[in-house]
């Protein structure tokens, strides 16, 4: 099988699924590649360590601000 580059699918928060890695309870960072299209642009294979997220965007957002040691809180 041949995948040229323009078939390739990259995550983009805020636009797309929230894609998250197998086995892991992360997403994928924004602009890693998730899988590729087939020729005809009709279907998308995700690449074997990577599936479609369970949560939405809004989840996700949260538990990342939530994660963040850098955040500063207000009373």
């Amino acid at each position: 099988m041949r995948v040229s580059s323009v078939q390739i699918v990259y995550s983009e928060h805020g636009y797309d699924e929230c894609f998250e890695y197998a086995g892991s309870k992360s997403r994928v960072p924004d602009g890693t590649a998730v899988g590729f299209l087939s020729k005809d642009g009709k279907s998308l294979t995700l690449f074997s360590d990577i599936v479609y997220g369970k949560y939405d965007h809004q989840y996700w957002d949260n538990y990342e601000l939530e994660q963040d040691t850098n955040r500063i809180v207000l009373p």
